[in-house]
């Protein structure tokens, strides 16, 4: 497995990733590299595509949320196996939002404010989950990975070609 970090203009992060069925060593193995990336770069979450996995994997580093409304970090990330996400209300919410593999780049993002999911952990047994606000807003984030779309993806066209400079710039630093 590969912990290097993949950047915008990778298709990897542009793949529908699939549906994890062996929930063995190998798969111990990318969740830990999924950990190490988190901890190296400071990150709320991580996805298998943006280190070169096209599975349907990703970490989250937060338990809680802090006093001033943004996620506190934990020292025991929590892992989701192909996960489904329902949305509970139509409640939206904008806040700008960053990602590793778009470094630099924080658009205002709408995401729906209540959600549920429905995932397995490392060893396959099933759980689910309802959350709202910040608690959410990573999840969404980081199961649109799994999708092929990236939160850039999610603003007008308008905002998006004020981005092409920067988006331009992280294509050519990271030629794949």
């Amino acid at each position: 497995m590969s912990k290097e970090l993949c950047y915008y203009g990778n298709p990897i992060l542009r793949t529908r990733c699939k549906e994890v069925t062996d929930f063995g060593g190998e798969l111990k193995q990318l969740v830990q590299d999924l950990i190490d990336v988190t901890n190296t770069h400071s990150s709320y979450g991580i996805a298998a595509p943006q280190v070169g996995v096209p599975l349907r994997v990703f970490v989250v580093t937060y338990d809680s949320i802090s006093d001033d409304g943004y996620p506190n970090g934990t020292a025991n990330p929590k892992v989701y196996i192909n996960p489904k996400i329902t949305v509970l209300d139509d409640k939206l919410w904008l806040h700008s939002e960053g990602c590793l593999s778009v470094p630099g780049v924080y658009p205002e993002v709408e995401r729906p404010w209540k959600i549920r999911i429905e995932a397995q952990d490392i060893d396959g047994k099933t759980f689910v989950e309802e959350h709202e606000g910040w608690m959410a807003r990573p999840l969404l984030h980081e199961n649109d990975h799994l999708n092929g779309v990236l939160h850039i993806d999610r603003i007008s066209k308008r905002e998006r070609k004020e981005l092409d400079p920067a988006l331009k710039r992280i294509k050519k630093k990271h030629r794949q």
